[in-house]
């Protein structure tokens, strides 16, 4: 059974912004009884956004080389033709450290440009609730298995930032979401980090210590 949240005069992203825990799935209950999910509380992109909570929510499949590959390459600011290199947790960090300065640059431009729009259509309560919803569930699948290992936790905070990118994305209901694909393999439990030293480079996650 889904985690309830009672809501009165509030908008049901107002009560979903300000949960502190989520149980899944997640509803919102107003006072005359009716129960809302996630997706109808969000409004358009509300659906992207549960599909793209529901693939974190789940245990790894195991995603062959081949469609890590094709995945890795179809990075936010665009398709990387490079040589995918599939390296080791304390690897990534090192490659993290020299990936294409101008590519990361424009990833960070991409991912907040929907922002703005949002705003704008006075949506901002419900960007706010779908990236604290957000974070409260990829915090918990993606929490680092030691606490003291700090390549995990380089590792969790970029794929949070990934994340927070594709939910971004997914409720501006665009049909082509930058971010998609990297939020599969982060889905997956891997950490695409981009093109570094010839390399496109995808890491063991936060999880894989």
């Amino acid at each position: 059974m889904g985690g309830l949240t009672k809501v009165g005069a509030w908008r049901a992203a107002d009560a979903l912004a300000a949960i502190p825990v989520v149980i899944w799935p997640l509803q919102v209950v107003a006072d005359d009884g009716q129960r809302v999910g996630l997706a109808e509380a969000l409004g358009p992109g509300g659906s992207a956004v549960e599909q793209l909570l529901n693939h974190l929510r789940r245990p790894p499949s195991g995603f062959p080389v081949g469609k890590v590959a094709g995945l890795a390459s179809a990075t936010p600011a665009g398709p990387v033709d490079l040589p995918l290199a599939l390296v080791p947790l304390t690897e990534g960090v090192e490659r993290s450290t020299t990936v294409d300065a101008d590519w990361m640059e424009e990833v960070d431009h991409i991912r907040s440009a929907p922002r703005a729009t949002l705003v704008a259509a006075g949506r901002g309560p419900e960007l706010e609730a779908a990236l604290h919803v957000s974070m409260l569930l990829a915090t918990e699948a993606l929490d680092p298995a030691v606490d003291s290992d700090v390549a995990a936790h380089v590792a969790s905070g970029a794929q949070l930032w990934l994340l927070a990118g594709a939910v971004t994305w997914a409720l501006a209901d665009h049909a082509a979401n930058p971010f998609g694909p990297w939020s599969e393999l982060v889905a997956e439990r891997l950490w695409p980090i981009g093109p570094s030293e010839g390399r496109l480079v995808v890491s063991a996650g936060a999880t894989a210590a």
